[in-house]
């Protein structure tokens, strides 16, 4: 089931604050970004944000497709007149 672009831009958004949250705590933990991206939670928050991410990407493939078909359908209705 597909998702709105609504509801994706609010995951996404929520994807986001938990990667600036958890940023906060690994800077407390004295990580360096190399140590960072080997962490597992680190890794879990990131997999989630580029997996809304792709979504979104997808989703607006799909809406140029449609919008590509909708044009296509007026410019053939008004040839036939």
């Amino acid at each position: 089931m597909s998702l709105r672009r609504a509801q994706l831009e609010r995951q996404l958004q929520n994807a986001e604050a938990a990667i600036t949250d958890y940023s906060k705590v690994l800077d407390e933990q004295n990580l360096t970004p190399q140590e960072r991206k080997k962490h597992p939670k680190w890794k879990q928050v990131n997999a989630q944000r580029a997996q809304i991410k792709n979504r979104l990407r997808s989703l607006k493939v799909i809406e140029d497709r449609e919008e590509a078909i909708k044009q296509g359908h007026a410019a053939s209705e008004s040839s036939e007149d």
